[in-house]
């Protein structure tokens, strides 16, 4: 029987199955985007890498904001202003380790971290002793009043002073009483997402405190960590209380992590240290979540639902992303290192990061009978073929001669054969085939490509020549 040319579809999520024969797919420091008048519907990019824009030196970063179009991060103890040029200048103190919740009204910029609140009003720094205030673990702002979120409380700021607050401006969730995780402000509602629950209020401007209750807004899923919250323009994010996460907008909500990511979350020993970030790139939204304690970064394009999420990571061993925190400002997404104090820029025309080499993985959906109609069938290959933009090499350095490394699985991903090193072409090798030549059957095939060079790598999609081989 004559070898057929069948077509692979490259593209997809991050799946990997508690049963790994199942599904082993993993993406790593690419993303998978649909391109719907391209010659190949689903393709993967490479994710942009780093570009140094400002340091403070050494510090833990503890978050970062924008604030009438500058950015304000904290960095150790200290609160920097960051200018255009990436130039720091310290404004004041913020004691402690614990990561920062900002909310600002484009003047006052107030900051919680841990159950301390501080308020930047331009000039200096002071802590909020205001009893009604002090003690707050997060604070968000609506309508001019910042809200702040305690333990079985959320409290409202006076009008246009984040700084006071009446104690009777304070309630409960009183549709499903719960303990507070932290109260959020998005698409002109608040989201109290508590404990096992979440309700949405609004701000009716009558009663103290003047917010009334969504009529039916009651969500059965609370949030598994106060640093998960974050929103697009589209919706709100969170980790629920399930180990799963949730995206809503109006009240309805939507489990948005797959089953497989789910289960990798249940795994994992701590998930309350959780932080996530969003940000838009190539037009695109993104939203982030990492898990620190257990190592791992996962990011999801909005657009493709639970089929959008892919991997982060730094370096070539994989592990979680270095950023702590993301903050669009000045055109530019800029980026706070974790550890280092440094502030980068996040460089679409830059494949390592600042310097530092970072691996990108894929690996297929598995090639089985079932790709020609056969299911459980035997079969035989000889040719594996990425299609692909080709000649990107680099002028010098790594990356001058780029190839990508093709490994293969033959028992669902248990373990790993090396196949080849495929040339993607020096600058200028357009015309260049990746082709991978090998003879050899299998009832199920795993394919995995991994590259560290430092090239623009975009894949379209594959095929691979094959035949029955009987039983």
């Amino acid at each position: 029987m004559a070898f057929q040319t069948i077509p692979i579809n490259i593209a997809g999520p991050s799946y990997q199955d508690r049963s790994r024969p199942l599904s082993s797919q993993e993406t790593r420091n690419w993303y998978h985007e649909v391109v719907p008048s391209g010659k190949n519907q689903f393709v993967i990019k490479s994710f942009p890498g780093q570009t140094v824009f400002g340091s403070v030196g050494v510090g833990t970063e503890r978050n970062g904001t924008n604030m009438a179009e500058v950015e304000f991060r904290v960095v150790g103890n200290t609160l920097y202003q960051v200018d255009s040029a990436g130039t720091h200048t310290a404004r004041g103190t913020i004691p402690g380790t614990a990561r920062c919740i900002f909310a600002n009204d484009g003047v006052n910029l107030f900051i919680v971290t841990g159950t301390s609140v501080f308020w930047y009003d331009g000039s200096t720094v002071v802590q909020v002793t205001d009893p009604d205030i002090d003690g707050s673990k997060a604070v968000t702002i609506i309508n001019n009043q910042f809200v702040y979120t305690k333990d079985t409380l959320y409290v409202v700021s006076d009008v246009g002073d984040g700084s006071s607050a009446s104690g009777l401006n304070a309630a409960g969730a009183e549709v499903s009483p719960d303990n507070l995780v932290r109260a959020y402000a998005f698409d002109q509602v608040v989201y109290l997402l508590g404990e096992r629950t979440a309700q949405l209020i609004y701000n009716s401007g009558v009663g103290s405190p003047p917010f009334d209750n969504v009529e039916g807004s009651l969500i059965s899923i609370g949030c598994a960590a106060i640093h998960s919250v974050a929103n697009t323009k589209d919706a709100i994010y969170w980790l629920g209380s399930d180990r799963s996460i949730y995206r809503a907008r109006g009240g309805a909500e939507e489990r948005i992590s797959s089953t497989a990511i789910a289960n990798a979350v249940e795994g994992y020993g701590r998930v309350d240290d959780a932080f996530a970030y969003t940000f838009v790139f190539q037009g695109k939204e993104f939203y982030a979540i990492d898990f620190p304690d257990a190592g791992q970064t996962w990011c999801l394009n909005e657009e493709l639902g639970t089929d959008g999420w892919f991997e982060l990571s730094a370096g070539t061993e994989g592990g979680d992303y270095n950023i702590a925190s993301l903050v669009n400002v000045f055109g530019k997404n800029l980026i706070g290192d974790k550890t280092t104090g440094d502030l980068y820029e996040l460089d679409i025309n830059r494949f390592d990061n600042n310097g530092s080499v970072y691996q990108r993985r894929r690996v297929l959906a598995s090639i089985s009978g079932e790709n020609i109609g056969n299911r459980g069938k035997r079969l035989e290959m000889s040719r594996f073929e990425l299609i692909m933009e080709t000649g990107v090499g680099l002028i010098t350095g790594q990356g001058e001669d780029p190839k990508i490394m093709l490994e293969y699985s033959t028992d669902g991903g248990k373990s790993w054969r090396e196949g080849d090193w495929l040339r993607i072409g020096r600058l200028g090798e357009t015309d260049l085939l990746v082709e991978w030549w090998q003879m050899m059957s299998f009832y199920d095939l795993m394919i995995r490509i991994t590259t560290s060079d430092a090239v623009d790598y975009s894949i379209y999609s594959g095929a691979i020549d094959i035949r029955l081989a009987g039983r």
